[in-house]
């Protein structure tokens, strides 16, 4: 798939009534499943009769026409056309080709523009290049000079047509399209910074780097392990407790907390639930203001549910079952997890 960017007619070819008849007949005939091209205004210049004539026997105009327009008979069906400032400055429309190129016989209303190929209509999009939904590097190809060029970027001019259609990007107000972009781009480089951590690490060697991590944590004071030949000596649910300061850095207004965590390194989707049960058991056992799950496995629906009725049990009142009070229990999941670690602790493995 090849992807052909063409920059529309300007004001200074025409004059400005003239201007806006070719610039509408243009997007008109575009949006009808037809993209029109230039240097075709001579009934000789059909590109197919041209390729087999030699360039000695060519008129003035066959030559100019021949020498323009071309490139056209490389343009395949399955390839995307651009055409850009159509139908004004900066507006795009674009449409996947669906037959290759041939010529318009009879003269039309603009004498011009007889060089022909069809687009499905149905993949017909109207954009303007500096819409969020046009990916940066698309952006910036689409403001190129000249009168024609090639997009080599297929997986993000693709992303662009599918932000374009769907008009969703779920983009924050306040987020910047560079941020935003980066960010799903870097998304798969996470999750497979996570499938890294959790092939080098299985088991209680998790822990061991989790317990680490935490360590370059500000304000953590104390991390304790359970994993092999440490820890307590009894399934307590805690695979690591961590003591952390919070409130004000003032006397009197300064203390320690404590939270529970639960490390598992599991490949895949996490859907068993005991390791939720776990948590629920620790922050019992040892008092602690909160509890956390850190899991290598993609977040499922199941594992999330029953984090959320943990926490409901945990409010209920001592007569209840419960503590009587908000205990908040968090997840790191998936590609969070590589996150975690490179925020936290980029030290230890960068």
């Amino acid at each position: 798939m090849a992807i052909w960017a063409f920059k529309g007619p300007t004001s200074a070819d025409y004059g400005p009534e003239e201007y806006q008849q070719v610039v509408k007949f243009l997007n008109t005939s575009f949006k009808n499943g037809i993209a029109r091209f230039g240097w075709g205004y001579t009934e000789n210049a059909d590109l197919h009769k041209l390729d087999l004539k030699p360039f000695s026997e060519m008129d003035a105009d066959e030559r100019l026409c021949w020498s323009k327009a071309n490139f056209l008979l490389d343009i395949k069906p399955g390839d995307w056309i651009v055409q850009i400032n159509n139908p004004y400055w900066g507006a795009c429309v674009a449409g996947q080709v669906t037959e290759p190129y041939i010529f318009e016989q009879e003269d039309n209303e603009v004498s011009d523009y007889r060089h022909m190929i069809k687009i499905d209509v149905a993949s017909v999009v109207e954009f303007e290049r500096n819409d969020d939904e046009v990916l940066p590097i698309i952006s910036s190809r689409l403001k190129l000079q000249g009168r024609k060029w090639r997009i080599y970027h297929e997986q993000e001019f693709m992303q662009t047509i599918k932000n374009v259609k769907s008009g969703d990007l779920g983009k924050s107000e306040d987020e910047s399209i560079g941020i935003f972009y980066l960010k799903k781009d870097l998304s798969p480089i996470l999750a497979s910074v996570t499938e890294k951590i959790y092939k080098t690490h299985p088991a209680y060697h998790l822990e061991g780097l989790i317990a680490e991590v935490f360590r370059k944590i500000p304000r953590v004071t104390n991390v304790r392990e359970h994993g092999k030949h440490k820890g307590w000596g009894t399934d307590s649910g805690a695979d690591l407790i961590v003591t952390y300061k919070s409130g004000l850095a003032i006397s009197n207004l300064e203390k320690e907390e404590t939270l529970v965590v639960q490390v598992k390194s599991y490949g895949g989707q996490h859907w068993e639930v005991n390791a939720v049960n776990q948590i629920g058991k620790a922050i019992k056992e040892f008092n602690a203001n909160a509890g956390m799950l850190i899991t290598t496995a993609e977040s499922t629906e199941n594992l999330e549910k029953a984090i959320e009725e943990l926490s409901n049990r945990l409010s209920k009142s001592p007569e209840d079952g419960g503590l009587g009070k908000d205990i908040p229990v968090s997840l790191i999941a998936g590609q969070d997890v590589a996150k975690f670690v490179l925020r936290y602790g980029g030290e230890l493995v960068l």
